[in-house]
């Protein structure tokens, strides 16, 4: 594993903190999220962590216990035993009480131990991960998981807007969905989908304790279609208390608690955007037609790419698709270097219905919404078993009834087409 991994640490009263600090720093790749007491609980409000680390001196009934109640609200997350060599028991009741891997805890100050010890750590936490994740894969090898975010690189291109209608579109289509504001100052999800901010995801964090399933479903906002939200503060400064390993946490639980996940984020490439790309399985890019807006979209793409990004799992979405405004096909392909793959009309309806917090693709046959079913029809397709059948047509693009121009013009396919494999 290349990447830091951030571990809790749970330390014994008889032991050294400053030693296990040491051993920690020195470790590679590992970030200490929170130290917890073993006679406190056995969670966070800065996160779960992708590990914990026990260190005790003596593996006890405190120690059992405490083991005990970090498995139960965790139980895909490893827990790395470090003590005394000796001083756990038998090996076989350690393990059997949830304990992953141990390790032995030097006894004497001398640095080259300490070092090794480090390493040995480090290793240790890693390969624990490796066989976890292998284990969930195989236990929930026949759930879908789909996380979709959606970039809007300048303000006002509609990105809000296409997360609401794509939530709501795979929800009336059967889909267990929820979407997340990550826009955490100025989010406005609440308010484009007509839920009411009674428990925002700065009340998650300020909740503490475990955080499980159970309990993230009570912060959950319900539309009328089915959708779940997880709203943005409703305050700016409340953003400051909402960590990214805290996001991590919550985006990984949503992503088995429900079939597809849709992530809204602000117009940057701040550290909970990084973080939202890393984990999602599809990247909706939204533009419009205006210079401005190409070429913020030109930037998100390259970036994108620097990430190493699979481009097959990026799709790029045009707002107000029908207004003329001096840009055609040979621009938009110059400029992004690529065709786009949904087109969405401007029409009065849309932002009436963001007044009312109606949710465009819920209101009738208009254009407008049938092109946010098909883009939902399009994560639909993608997502289902390799195999099944399913209509070709129906990933079209809805572009393709929809004229580019606001004037008369015959009767053609859109200039905007979905660039097909030879």
């Amino acid at each position: 594993m290349s990447s830091q991994v951030s571990v809790l640490i749970a330390v014994d009263h008889e032991v050294d903190r400053g030693l296990i600090e040491t051993l920690v720093a020195r470790g590679p790749n590992l970030a200490v999220l929170d130290y917890l007491e073993l006679d406190g609980p056995a969670s966070s409000g800065m996160g779960n962590g992708d590990a914990m680390i026990i260190a005790v001196a003596d593996y006890t009934g405190n120690a059992r216990e405490f083991v005990g109640k970090a498995h139960r609200q965790h139980p895909q997350r490893p827990i790395v035993l470090l003590c005394p060599s000796g001083t756990s028991g038998p090996v076989g009741d350690v393990f059997a009480s949830g304990i992953d891997d141990i390790v032995s805890l030097p006894t004497s100050p001398d640095a080259a131990t300490d070092d090794e010890v480090s390493r040995e750590l480090a290793f240790t936490v890693e390969k624990a991960i490796i066989r976890k994740r292998g284990t969930s894969t195989t236990v929930a090898g026949d759930h879908t998981r789909n996380v979709i975010c959606v970039l809007g690189l300048k303000g006002g291109s509609g990105k809000t807007l296409t997360s609401v209608n794509l939530g709501v579109a795979l929800a009336q289509a059967g889909h267990s969905v929820a979407v997340m504001d990550l826009d955490l100052q100025f989010g406005d999800l609440a308010l484009a989908m007509g839920v009411p901010p009674m428990r925002t995801i700065y009340d998650l964090v300020r909740a503490g304790g475990s955080l499980d399933a159970e309990k993230l479903n009570d912060f959950l906002m319900i539309h009328e279609s089915g959708a779940r939200a997880l709203v943005a503060p409703v305050r700016p400064d409340q953003a400051a208390m909402i960590t990214v390993p805290f996001l991590q946490d919550v985006q990984r639980l949503l992503g088995e608690m429900f079939e597809f996940v849709v992530l809204d984020t602000p117009p940057s490439f701040g550290p909970e955007v990084i973080n939202a790309v890393d984990s999602s399985d599809h990247v909706l890019v939204v533009a419009m037609r205006d210079t401005l807006s190409l070429k913020n979209t030109k930037l998100g793409l390259e970036t994108l790419e620097r990430m190493d990004y699979d481009r097959s799992r990026v799709k790029v979405l045009f707002n107000r698709a029908n207004t003329n405004v001096g840009i055609d096909r040979e621009d938009v392909l110059a400029i992004l270097g690529r065709d786009v793959d949904i087109l969405v009309p401007s029409h009065r309806d849309i932002a009436r219905s963001v007044n009312q917090g109606e949710p465009i693709v819920g209101q009738g046959q208009t254009e407008a919404a049938r092109a946010f079913r098909e883009l939902a029809q399009l994560y639909v397709a993608t997502a289902r078993p390799e195999g099944e059948a399913h209509d070709a047509q129906v990933v079209d693009i809805a572009a393709q009834r929809l004229p580019l121009v606001e004037e008369p013009a015959p009767a053609r396919q859109s200039i905007f087409r979905r660039r097909r494999s030879a």
